[in-house]
């Protein structure tokens, strides 16, 4: 987007964003909405304001890529030029042009290596480290786990006995025909998943305990089981609603009467499967479900229609609740805890191997003096977060950090992870009771690295607990899109507000997070076409054709048409 020349062609949430101080703030911006000019004129704004000038060294400013790091302050580095022609005579603006070469604006990944060499010594880090490149770093861990399996395949050698049966035990469970390659991808996985929690030892021993279970009440009460159920629910409450949705098309003019009854018994059924508490209250109810034969009473009054949409709308509703027995429900509830006391022992074995795996490859990489980005992040922490009492604390290096930076201003923060929300939080002025200081943008929405543990719930657990209000804890949204045409928008809109629910993507596609015009001045062109069409690809990526009675002029596009688009 082409941003504004002057302070007074900001909208009044970028404004917002732009000027609001000494607070948490939340931005959630759109697609299209502006938000890096809005960040580079709020860091702009900071070091040039003419009470409380802030240095911009001072500033923690953290992007998600080299390249994002490199713009940013590529183009903050321009707006104070631009600034310094404005006020030739203003050195503090002239000091703020030297400064931004050796500024904070950088990956968190950076951020982190700098902060390692500087304190090396609080973590007994050698200082010559080097970051391993991805081919060594895979050659390094299958020379490992070769090691670790070598030694759990020996055998006594007066019996001929594998000295660890439980090992046996487990690559018996996970692995197929005469490999134990399946176990070797489970056990990277699982290492590589707990690294991206802040003490992923911690996290490992937990599930030991997930697994540990001797009777029903105590099955009842496992994270694992508490997921199973609330997904279960959010299934049940979904074929609810299309069970609404039937009632209501039967009760309407001209709708399919004669089914009510079906209907009312199928709800009566729903609903006591969503409120039972226990699982073996669920299995019960699941279990004991008899569909009622809709009726086949004719009558010409009714609507032909309506009745082929209640129909439909009970079949997927029987659909739903028929695909959670073989997944959930397909043994009794003491078999399941039979099944589960008899995995306790590999899963204890599982996890105790992928602590040898991290404890062996960490070696490894201290022998080559490398590091990955894995050791950065968790380095970092180390140096920054102690635990005392059985609390964690930041140390006094965070306190040095805390009291060197005036702000931290995060970018594409839907895409962090809980590491590196705890090592950036341990640095904020908040973390020892100084105030608020962390200023975050990102957009849910737009969160594509969940395969490489990114966990966008951070962002929605402050979306939704922030307020739109001023406080202390501000949220603001920035829903006006500045790049698409009015008609792009409408269709996205109207696509995502179908697809995109809260159970699905953690997002309910509500007014708040629609796209809205921001700019209404694009130039008319009869090239345009005022209609937009829905490209399907196959999985060879070549474009889904719609049969040719179908395809007319109204539903698509020229390639001319495409191209000026």
């Amino acid at each position: 987007m082409a941003q504004k020349e002057n302070k007074t062609m900001w909208t009044k949430d970028q404004q917002k964003v732009i000027d609001l101080r000494n607070r948490n703030i939340l931005v959630s911006a759109a697609a299209g909405s502006g938000k890096t000019a809005v960040l580079v004129e709020r860091i702009i704004t900071m070091i040039t304001d003419k009470e409380k000038p802030v240095d911009i060294d001072k500033l923690l400013v953290v992007t998600f890529t080299n390249a994002a790091a490199a713009e940013m302050r590529e183009r903050i580095h321009k707006a104070i030029e631009k600034k310094i022609d404005e006020e030739p005579d203003n050195l503090h603006l002239r000091k703020q042009g030297t400064l931004v070469r050796n500024a904070q604006i950088t990956t968190l990944h950076s951020f982190c290596q700098n902060l390692i060499r500087n304190h090396f010594n609080e973590i007994d880090v050698d200082p010559a480290f080097r970051i391993g490149d991805e081919v060594e770093l895979k050659l390094m861990q299958s020379d490992v786990l070769d090691q670790i399996f070598e030694e759990h395949y020996e055998r006594e050698e007066e019996t001929g006995e594998y000295k660890d049966p439980a090992f046996l035990n487990l690559v018996e469970c996970y692995s197929s025909g005469k490999s134990d390659e399946g176990l070797r991808d489970i056990l990277l996985q699982l290492y590589t998943f707990a690294m991206s929690y802040p003490w992923p030892e911690k996290w490992l021993l937990k599930q030991k305990e997930n697994f540990s279970i001797s009777s029903l009440e105590e099955m009842e009460e496992k994270e694992w089981m508490q997921l199973l159920k609330e997904y279960v629910n959010r299934m049940v409450a979904e074929a609810l609603a299309k069970n609404t949705a039937a009632l209501q098309l039967v009760n309407s003019p001209n709708g399919p009467y004669m089914y009510a009854d079906a209907l009312n018994s199928d709800r009566e059924y729903l609903e006591r499967l969503e409120n039972a508490a226990l699982y073996e209250e669920k299995y019960g109810a699941i279990c004991s479900m008899e569909w009622k034969r809709l009726s086949t009473k004719k009558d010409v009054d009714v609507d032909a229609d309506k009745r082929e949409d209640v129909k439909n709308l009970r079949n997927e509703t029987k659909d739903i609740i028929k695909k959670l027995q073989p997944q959930f429900f397909f043994q009794q509830p003491e078999l399941m805890l039979e099944d589960m006391t008899q995995l306790s022992e590999p899963m204890s074995k599982l996890v105790d191997l992928t602590l040898e795996l991290k404890c062996a490859y960490q070696a490894a990489k201290e022998e080559k003096k490398v590091l990955d980005f894995n050791d950065l992040e968790h380095f970092a922490l180390k140096i920054l977060v102690r635990e005392e009492e059985g609390e964690l604390k930041s140390t006094d290096v965070a306190r040095m950090y805390s009291e060197e930076f005036a702000e931290i201003l995060v970018d594409e923060y839907q895409d962090s992870n809980a590491v590196q929300e705890t090592l950036l939080n341990s640095i904020s002025k908040e973390a020892f009771g100084l105030g608020q200081n962390r200023f975050m943008v990102g957009d849910v929405k737009q969160s594509i690295y969940k395969f490489r543990l990114a966990r966008p719930e951070i962002f929605m657990e402050k979306y939704e607990n922030y307020s739109l209000e001023d406080s202390n804890y501000q949220r603001v949204d920035l829903s006006k899109n500045f790049r698409s045409r009015a008609i792009v928008l409408e269709s996205v809109n109207a696509i995502f507000e179908k697809i995109m629910k809260k159970d699905l993507g953690k997002v309910e596609y509500d007014a708040s997070a629609k796209l809205y015009v921001g700019n209404t001045g694009f130039p008319k062109d009869g090239r345009v076409s005022d209609k937009t069409e829905l490209l399907l690809f196959n999985a060879d990526g070549e474009v889904v054709k719609e049969e040719e009675d179908t395809a007319t002029e109204e539903k698509q596009f020229s390639k001319r048409e495409l191209e000026a688009k």
